[in-house]
């Protein structure tokens, strides 16, 4: 029985969480001593699914060889590709299974937010991670509706590199909407997951695949969280590990900017602009101050109408006194000059600059 396997049989064991792996470790001392036990300190159902794994030893080895057929490795942390930042962490993962790459040797950000996102959060992680990116720097988040998705496809734009931490078995493609972007963070990026293959999206699951999302990480960006987002779990692990916490600030009242806000509060830094990230991760930026648009009179009757929430056509032409047909036109110019976005039948938002 080689070290790799008994380490599988330990990650095929549906209700062994990495928590209990980890005491059976601390009480017996070693990975083999966890192995021969006949008695393990955990319960009776974890006991007889430790059993059952060790009946047929040569169903682990044959499984590994499926698995690589398959396109998924299965990592420890004493191989030498298992990734530095988790190796040297305490509470981090004792095995990966991977689809694609692991993160490589570089700087890295985790971008995540909430799923249920306004269309300037999306815009701004889609943003961030395309600027982020094209800096060299990896993007790290969760595949997630919303704000994940949409800075993982960012980065990917820019042909960096982005990683995907699963709260399901790395097989499983959750959410299903996210195929296409699976596909090409199977490609062009790396899936990660603890869990074996075939695990459902369980709830439990995902507050514990934040910690590894933020254990990729140099800094973990906050783009839009509600009250209760997700990510704010992501930047409690990340104080945890002490590492820093910058988020985006929202509008006053908005109820997808308060957990950002309450975090701006509590001592997170704030990101005003893209290169407040680079700062965070000790990138010289030497950035430039950046100009408003030229535009014309006709343009700017347009622009100041505009704002980081859809405006729709008509209250558009209302507050501009522009008719229908011109304000169509000056959008349009507009849009194919990258400073206008349309979001949907007659809505329009002004993009970040």
């Amino acid at each position: 029985m080689t070290e790799r396997e008994m380490w599988y049989w330990l990650a095929s064991l549906p209700s062994w969480s990495g928590k209990t792996i980890g005491q059976a470790l601390d009480r017996l001392g070693s990975l083999e001593a966890v192995w021969n036990a006949r008695e393990l300190p955990v319960t009776p159902l974890q006991q007889e699914e430790a059993q059952r794994g060790r009946r047929e030893p040569e169903r682990l080895a044959a499984e590994l060889e499926q698995l690589e057929r398959q396109g998924i490795r299965f990592v420890t942390r004493s191989c030498p590709d298992f990734p530095a930042r988790l190796r040297r962490w305490k509470d981090g993962p004792f095995f990966l299974f991977v689809k694609g790459r692991l993160p490589p040797e570089g700087t890295a950000a985790a971008l995540v937010g909430s799923r249920k996102c306004t269309e300037y959060g999306r815009l701004q992680a889609e943003e961030l991670g395309r600027f982020l990116a094209g800096k060299g720097v990896h993007v790290i988040s969760g595949l997630a509706l919303g704000v994940d998705g949409a800075a993982q496809r960012g980065a990917l734009q820019a042909s960096g590199y982005s990683c995907a931490v699963l709260g399901t078995g790395v097989d499983v493609c959750y959410p299903a909407s996210h195929r296409t972007l699976y596909r090409e963070l199977e490609a062009r990026g790396g899936l990660v997951s603890e869990y074996a293959t075939g695990s459902p999206p369980l709830p439990y699951h995902f507050p514990l695949r934040n910690r590894i999302i933020c254990g990729l990480a140099d800094v973990v960006v906050v783009v839009e969280a509600g009250r209760k987002s997700g990510s704010l779990i992501t930047a409690d692990w990340a104080l945890e590990q002490g590492k820093d916490v910058l988020a985006v600030p929202g509008r006053m009242g908005d109820p997808m900017s308060q957990g950002c806000n309450r975090l701006i509060r509590q001592g997170a830094g704030i990101v005003a602009e893209p290169e407040d990230i680079l700062e965070a991760l000790g990138i010289r930026t030497g950035k430039k101050k950046k100009t408003a648009p030229e535009l014309s009179a006709e343009e700017q009757s347009i622009w100041r109408c505009l704002g980081t929430e859809p405006c729709g056509l008509d209250w558009i032409c209302q507050e501009s006194g522009q008719p229908v047909s011109a304000a169509l036109m000056i959008l349009l110019r507009l849009e194919m000059r990258g400073l206008v976005r349309q979001v949907g039948a007659g809505r329009y938002l002004r993009l970040p600059r």
